[in-house]
């Protein structure tokens, strides 16, 4: 199992409270981009990227920004280069997705790049239907581990229904991408997850990328 599997078993308040132990010793900065570009890793969680601005509503020393990634109003039209988000798409209500990737779309450039995780429902369903139909084995992942206020999950994806969606906004180019390939993508978080069920390791993660 990856270290995030272990690191996720750590309830949210001893990690926060680790945070703000570190940040007196170890003050966190705005990344410095030496091409002087703007990548924005929204819900980032308590995983940091050195090329990053973290968004999240999380009260710990390592954000940049303690704001709701669906309103990123200190970021001016077009101006951003990158957006990265992990299994965050899907703690919104589905009918308010459109507008969440409206407002991804506002701040980057032209030519920027939406880069996303999200749960794939397909492969939940083959989670599911080679593990008896035990709704048990893809709850956590379909639902959300519900052990605090902002870890729910309010809809699904498909790699068609993502598409769609993301060509309905006005992103082109899209298409899936692969975790690891490049510094810019290489995080330990939901994009490598591996699901253990009965002694077997299924991934989850539909990632997939478009450009503005």
């Amino acid at each position: 199992m990856n270290i995030s599997f272990y690191k996720n078993l750590i309830p949210v308040s001893l990690r926060v409270k680790y945070a703000n132990i570190k940040s007196k010793f170890l003050p966190f900065n705005l990344p410095s981009v030496e091409t002087g570009e703007i990548n924005l890793h929204l819900g980032c969680g308590f995983v940091i990227h050195p090329k990053f601005i973290n968004v999240d509503l999380l009260a710990a020393p390592h954000i940049h920004y303690q704001i709701s990634i669906d309103k990123l109003s200190p970021f001016e039209d077009n101006s951003v280069n990158l957006i990265y988000a992990s299994h965050c798409l899907e703690h919104f209500p589905h009918a308010k997705v459109p507008k969440v990737l409206s407002e991804w779309f506002r701040v980057l450039k032209k030519g920027g790049i939406l880069r996303l995780s999200i749960p794939d429902f397909d492969l939940l369903l083959n989670i599911y239907n080679k593990n008896g139909n035990n709704i048990d084995t893809i709850l956590g992942i379909l639902m959300g581990g519900q052990d605090y206020e902002h870890n729910f999950h309010m809809t699904t994806f498909t790699n068609s229904s993502a598409e769609k969606l993301l060509k309905k906004t006005g992103f082109q180019e899209i298409r899936q991408w692969q975790p690891n390939s490049c510094e810019m993508t290489t995080f330990d978080d939901y994009s490598v997850y591996q699901h253990f069920v009965r002694g077997k390791y299924y991934p989850v993660s539909l990632n997939i990328e478009a450009v503005k």
